[in-house]
């Protein structure tokens, strides 16, 4: 999905960019307007084609489909998978009691997170969106 933005900040190579919502770009056009009116949020976007940007620019980005149905399944979907299997896991095992495998259900949930946490912080560069040009 290709969206609006304007520049807000930059820090050494961290670019935040205020992202507009309503399919990413303003009903109006006015990106200073939906700006004002709150209609947006801010993001972090790497500039792989080295443009040369400046806070208050306006640009467009590509936001990747695929990426984000990827991190949304990482997200939601293994912690949950991880919390059914260790809670049926340790539920089929003779002499444990309820209470052993509900907290075994939620240090495989706990785990998902975590694992997530350590996949997020390897790949960031990866799963961000990519200012593509200057408008």
């Amino acid at each position: 999905m290709i969206t609006k933005g304007i520049i807000k900040e930059i820090k050494e190579s961290d670019i935040f960019v205020e992202m507009f919502e309503a399919g990413g770009s303003c009903s109006s056009g006015d990106c200073a307007s939906c700006s004002s009116k709150g209609k947006s949020k801010l993001i972090q976007a790497i500039n792989i084609k080295n443009l040369p940007l400046k806070p208050g620019s306006v640009i467009e980005m590509e936001l990747p489909t695929g990426k984000a149905l990827i991190a949304a399944f990482r997200v939601l979907i293994v912690p949950l998978l991880l919390f059914i299997t260790a809670f049926t896991i340790v539920g089929n095992i003779p002499g444990t009691g309820e209470g052993l495998q509900v907290a075994s259900g939620f240090l495989g949930l706990f785990g998902g997170f975590f694992l997530n946490f350590l996949f997020s912080k390897k790949y960031k560069m990866k799963e961000m969106p990519e200012i593509i040009r200057i408008l």
